[in-house]
């Protein structure tokens, strides 16, 4: 253990110093600073920030395509590797993740510096939500693997892959989108309570016709698949449908009725249905405010002896951006879902919030933490384990960004579960430090 802590803060010291000598020079060099691709800019002031730039340096071109590369390297320290109650394994984790975006159509022009895939995804929420300018048509590819080694426990070393893929089209009344996100991932699974790799796909259709400038339908529909490479662990595939009639109130207000049909195939357990009444309404106060919240009831069925259930769905988000430093995030949620193991759903109900501070031009302060109660709710008759779990997370970081390119951040993690089943009880304190390129 003693070793451990050795190694890791001579490797804190020597990135420290080293941050510390980037920070120097590039304070002796007086350039100037740009706003980082990573905050969230309103539509109008991206196009603004956009302006601003210089073309020539915006992008790699090759073939009508624009190419984003990027890479990171990360050091943490972790003293629960296997969000064990007891026994806790303490280790050094080093982290390798480079990553590329590509892009067409001309997205680079609607949006400021380098482009990520989240940046494309929300061009295509403006062009379902807004008038805001946009390009009529667009496509987003990302791939970035992550190599984890340990320092002192090779056995748990893996190679993590993320894949996406983004796409829209914008007609005269018409507009389609098509979303794809793959994940393969060495994942802490707070319900299993243990280390446990994860695969999860999943594909979104959406399109929306504008019947009038005040009034649309959507026609959406969503496929979720969710596997464990270790089997005795339940996965499931999900197949929904919504249905919407979008009505503007007013300038910046929209709000929207729905309906939503779905399928759950459980993978040990027997297959559910549901159906939802939805009421769903947006607000955006340009550059300033965007609130999306949903709020119905849900009908699901159940292939066993378990009865029908009617329960309250609801979601929220919302981002309050009183000055372009300055950003403030909530978010709401409460759903149910087929849990790890046979013959019982996931009834999860949480919040999370978060504020993000420029200081001082290049200094960024990010402070967020979350909160979930997962109850487990047997499907049939038999004894039930009455489980019911807690779980809380925070997170505080603090970054300088040197240039458009570079990034350093210190980081801490608190994540703890109190769970009325002791074994899943755990507490768990991450920290360290993160270099990141983005062309």
């Amino acid at each position: 253990m003693q070793n451990i802590l050795n190694t890791f803060f001579a490797l804190l010291v020597r990135l420290l110093y080293l941050l510390a000598c980037l920070v120097c020079l590039h304070l002796a060099r007086g350039e100037d600073y740009l706003v980082p691709g990573d905050v969230v800019l309103r539509s109008d002031k991206a196009a603004q920030e956009t302006l601003e730039q210089s073309t020539g340096a915006a992008t790699l071109r090759f073939l009508g395509l624009d190419i984003f590369p990027r890479a990171a390297v990360t050091a943490m320290y972790d003293d629960n590797l296997l969000i064990a109650h007891s026994n806790q394994l303490r280790d050094v984790e080093w982290t390798i993740s480079p990553g590329v975006t590509v892009a067409a159509g001309d997205v680079s022009l609607y949006q400021p510096g380098s482009v990520t895939l989240g940046q494309i995804r929300n061009l295509l929420n403006q062009s379902l939500l807004d008038d805001s300018p946009k390009p009529e048509r667009y496509l987003g590819v990302d791939y970035a693997p992550a190599v984890n080694r340990f320092t002192d426990h090779s056995q748990y070393d893996n190679v993590d892959q993320t894949a996406g893929l983004s796409a829209g089209y914008d007609f005269a009344r018409v507009a389609i989108g098509a979303d794809l996100d793959f994940s393969r991932l060495e994942v802490k699974d707070n319900d299993i309570g243990s280390l446990v790799t994860r695969e999860q796909i999943d594909t979104k259709l959406r399109s929306r016709y504008e019947v009038t400038d005040r009034s649309a339908f959507e026609i959406n529909a969503l496929y979720r698949q969710l596997t464990y490479a270790n089997n005795i662990f339940q996965g499931y595939e999900e197949f929904r449908n919504e249905d919407w009639f979008d009505r503007k109130v007013g300038a910046r207000l929209e709000i929207d009725s729905g309906i939503a049909l779905g399928f759950v195939h459980p993978q040990l357990s027997p297959d559910q249905t549901y159906q939802q009444a939805l009421l769903r309404a947006s607000y955006l106060l340009t550059g300033k405010l965007d609130v999306r919240a949903r709020a119905g009831v849900e009908w699901r069925h159940y292939g066993a002896r378990q009865s029908d259930t009617l329960d309250p769905v609801f979601s929220l988000e919302a981002v309050y951006q009183p000055r372009l430093s300055t950003t403030f995030s909530l978010e709401g949620h409460q759903r149910s879902e087929p849990s790890f193991g046979a013959d019982y759903n996931y009834e999860i109900v949480g919040f999370s919030a978060g504020v993000q501070q420029q200081v001082g031009g290049q200094i960024y302060m990010e402070l967020s933490g979350n909160y979930e109660h997962v109850d487990y709710v047997r499907l049939n008759s038999g004894p039930s384990n009455n489980r019911a779990d807690g779980y809380f997370a925070v997170r505080a970081n603090l970054g300088y960004e040197f240039n458009r390119h570079l990034k350093g951040t210190l980081f801490y993690d608190r994540r703890q579960d109190d769970s009325n089943i002791p074994q899943f009880t755990y507490a768990n304190n991450m920290a360290g430090v993160r270099v990141a390129w983005r062309y």
